[in-house]
């Protein structure tokens, strides 16, 4: 027994109070962890890009210094220019990712389904610098796919556009984020009831009907999400150009780095700050447009 103001409570009572009391706050934590190292530190990265560069750090102030160096100079350029390869490795990733996701739904027993989404998880486990520069033995001159192509005499010379150049950091965006939009694409069609496809079946609806008409439009929300996934981190991620692009290749965080090499902090705060509001406009428009809270909601 527990004495608690004045009276006499069974201590199985005051536990089980004490654990409800308690286990209301478990639930501020994660909030509070998203505030002290997300939104903090993403506000202070937009605050810190308009500081004054020093020798060494930077100092407070106002400067638009930072963004005039990123505006007005070839980077740019290259920012854009890696924007446009990225969409192109989302495109890829859509046509080859999708269609697995939509077979895990509708020909895989529901008992296995999540085990074999687990074998794309799998390659996360590696790390990301292993995995991407396990691609060079695969695409360079005398790598795998040149020496099988001139061994099945389907070329005469090796392919030079495989790596160290724009192809090969499209290559290595495709084979390092596929697996997200194949896991956003099962969500969203984790969420269509199986139905669905018998129905198409019975009204004599075509593959490309049933794609157009039922499929996307269901699906829509977990394929933006999967899409945008891949897009900023495929602006975003350096390690890409710098092992398998050339001279031209180059992204966000590669400028980034760049900036952060040479000293120039608030220039790579204010890239940073570029690449976080359009990360955050994309899903804006993305939420506007398909809602994407319904990638985990049931459809009744």
């Amino acid at each position: 027994m527990s004495e608690i103001s004045g009276g006499m409570i069974p201590a199985a009572t005051y536990k089980a109070s004490l654990m409800e009391r308690s286990s209301g706050w478990i639930f501020y934590v994660p909030i509070v962890f998203m505030i002290l190292f997300f939104a903090i530190p993403m506000a202070l990265t937009v605050v810190f890009s308009f500081f004054e560069r020093t020798m060494f750090w930077m100092e407070p102030g106002f400067s638009l210094k930072a963004y005039e160096n990123f505006f007005f100079s070839a980077r740019l350029k290259n920012f854009l220019s890696s924007m446009y390869y990225s969409l192109i490795a989302v495109v890829i990733c859509f046509i080859l990712g999708f269609p697995i996701a939509v077979f895990l739904r509708r020909s895989v027993p529901q008992v296995a389904q999540h085990r074999v989404i687990l074998l794309f998880i799998l390659p996360f486990m590696v790390s990301e610098i292993i995995r991407i520069f396990a691609l060079r033995p695969v695409l360079q001159r005398n790598g795998l796919i040149n020496t099988a192509l001139q061994n099945l005499g389907i070329i005469d010379e090796p392919l030079t556009i495989l790596i160290y150049s724009h192809t090969g950091v499209i290559i290595g965006e495709v084979l390092s984020f596929l697996p997200f939009i194949v896991f956003a694409g099962f969500l969203a069609m984790e969420a269509v009831p199986k139905y669905i496809f018998e129905v198409c079946d019975d009204i004599g609806a075509g593959p490309f009907a049933r794609f157009r008409d039922v499929i996307l439009p269901l699906a829509a929300p977990g394929i933006f999400a999967g899409s945008v996934f891949i897009f900023v981190n495929g602006i975003g991620v350096a390690l890409l150009p710098n092992i398998l692009g050339g001279p031209g290749a180059v992204n966000a965080g590669l400028i980034a780095t760049q900036a952060i090499a040479a000293l120039d902090f608030p220039l790579a705060m204010a890239i940073s700050a570029i690449m976080m509001l359009t990360l955050m406009g994309l899903l804006y428009i993305g939420h506007r447009i398909f809602d994407l809270t319904k990638i985990l909601a049931p459809i009744n």
